[in-house]
């Protein structure tokens, strides 16, 4: 059993793969990274057969977390297939945006719960209202989830401008049954002012206060941003997987270990210091930093 940045308890995988498998998405967010947003939602989409990445994973002969994220993986083609198939031997995980209902209730129906380790259905407020997408949608996409047994966390994503109406939202979910319920601070630019570094006190006060079960909060707001210098497993049991196939150390560190897709993948032999000059998934970190530091302990508190 290891540690790992999807569960609190000992993983039953021997590896994970943090996998952009896809450009494709029905949002373009405002703060989406630039990377995705501008370049790389706009190259040519050639994603490979799903038969082919089940059984490349297959052909590792290890116990495989497959974390999946893009764009919006549900848009990938062949997804639903895609999910039973690595199923059958692994474990998968979700980030998703839930606008796109059909696939989700066909997911529902023919995945099976017991090897999905965590579904993170983002809540990207503005985009929703600009595209006109109601709120009851996306929580009966959420209930029907749950329902069906799968462990799904509503995460709501704090850009500076939807802090005035924060407390709102969040009570506008729990009226339609969206629970668990977090909210995640902010990584990025925004009105020329770099986040998380950015955020007053008081809205420090007001995340923490509001942030529900997700821990992160407080040390991405206390500065916890790089570890250069310091061991880490990544490379060696935990990857980066690009939209081509590329296998990369981590979001942070764009070190190549060959191409999952075409058979060529091979990790790291031993833990490597980290060069990173700031870190981009903090969770990922603190699960495979061979000695990761303790964050001072959390000041969440039940929302109002």
């Amino acid at each position: 059993m290891r540690v790992s940045a999807m569960t609190s308890d000992p993983a039953p995988w021997e590896w994970e793969f943090d996998w952009h498998l896809t450009n494709r998405c029905n949002f373009f967010c405002e703060y989406c990274h630039p990377q995705i947003r501008y370049v790389l939602n706009k190259k040519h989409l050639n994603e490979p057969d799903p038969a082919l990445v089940v059984q490349r994973f297959e052909d590792l002969n290890r116990t495989c977390l497959v974390h999946m994220s893009g764009g919006e993986p549900f848009l990938f083609p062949g997804f639903v297939e895609l999910c039973a198939g690595l199923t059958r031997r692994n474990w998968i995980s979700i980030n998703t945006n839930l606008a796109s209902p059909e696939l989700v209730a066909r997911f529902a129906a023919e995945v099976n719960p017991s090897r999905v380790a965590k579904i993170v259905a983002a809540l990207h407020v503005p985009e929703r209202e600009r595209l006109g997408l109601p709120l009851v949608e996306y929580a009966d996409s959420f209930r029907i989830l749950r329902g069906a047994g799968f462990d799904v966390v509503a995460l709501y994503v704090l850009f500076p401008p939807l802090l005035p109406r924060l407390r709102e939202d969040l009570a506008a979910l729990a009226a339609l049954g969206v629970e668990p319920l977090r909210a995640k601070v902010f990584k990025g630019v925004y009105e020329g002012r770099r986040y998380p570094e950015s955020y007053t006190d008081a809205e420090r006060q007001l995340i923490l206060a509001n942030s529900g079960q997700y821990h992160f909060n407080r040390p991405y707001l206390d500065g916890m941003l790089a570890f250069r210098g310091q061991p880490c497993t990544a490379g060696t049991t935990s990857f980066k997987v690009t939209v081509t196939g590329e296998v990369r150390r981590c979001a942070s560190v764009p070190t190549s270990y060959g191409n999952l897709y075409d058979g060529t993948f091979q990790p790291a032999a031993v833990p490597e210091p980290c060069p990173a000059r700031r870190v981009l998934v903090l969770s990922q970190c603190m699960a495979y930093l061979v000695d990761p530091p303790q964050p001072a302990a959390s000041a969440t508190a039940a929302r109002p």
